[in-house]
């Protein structure tokens, strides 16, 4: 009887964190420009995350990495939807993240998005430096939810993995310009 409740109570847990890792996810931030001559030197976001990237999603991406090439890897990469950051700003662009990651801390999560690098702000020049293609955004929150962020325009990524598992995790490798600052992080109701 004692099994018969431990299981059920395990498969309560496991199918209570399938649905934490599926649910939408939305939190609003402000997000500190440089506030060049065209921009206000703070802009609110939004950000939506539809899903968190599995680890066969991302073993997948570290294989085709591996076997197949860049060119390869970035096509699968583009194919995964796993949300947003929208500005709410009159210009009101969408950038879509490709890879999402979740980290849970001792109070709270880290979260880490990645997608291509592309320019967003007006007015401004962005330096182009093909060793740095990816944006990355990470999100520091505690248990409510709240916290900070930065977002890293001109970063190299890696992908390291387990192969007795088959699981892999896509990581921030360096970055070549100043972050932007995140304040503000909450959850969206």
């Amino acid at each position: 009887m004692r099994s018969k409740l431990a299981v059920l109570a395990l498969t309560g847990v496991c199918m209570g964190l399938s649905l934490t890792l599926t649910a939408e996810e939305k939190y609003q931030a402000l997000l500190l420009t440089r506030g060049g001559p065209n921009t206000d030197p703070t802009i609110k976001i939004r950000i939506t995350i539809d899903s968190y990237t599995t680890n066969e999603e991302a073993w997948q991406l570290l294989q085709t990495l591996g076997q197949a090439g860049y060119d390869q890897f970035i096509s699968l990469f583009r194919q995964a939807k796993k949300g947003s950051l929208f500005f709410m700003n009159a210009r009101g662009l969408k950038v879509e993240f490709h890879v999402a990651h979740v980290i849970p801390k001792e109070k709270g999560k880290k979260i880490m998005l990645f997608t291509e690098k592309q320019a967003w702000e007006v007015g401004l020049v962005q330096r182009m430096d093909g060793r740095f293609p990816f944006m990355v955004i990470e999100l520091n929150l505690d248990e409510k939810g709240k916290g900070e962020g930065r977002i890293y325009e001109n970063a190299q990524v890696k992908i390291s993995g387990d192969k007795a598992i088959g699981s892999a995790m896509m990581e921030m490798d360096s970055f070549n310009s100043a972050p932007k600052s995140l304040f503000r992080v909450q959850p969206i109701k």
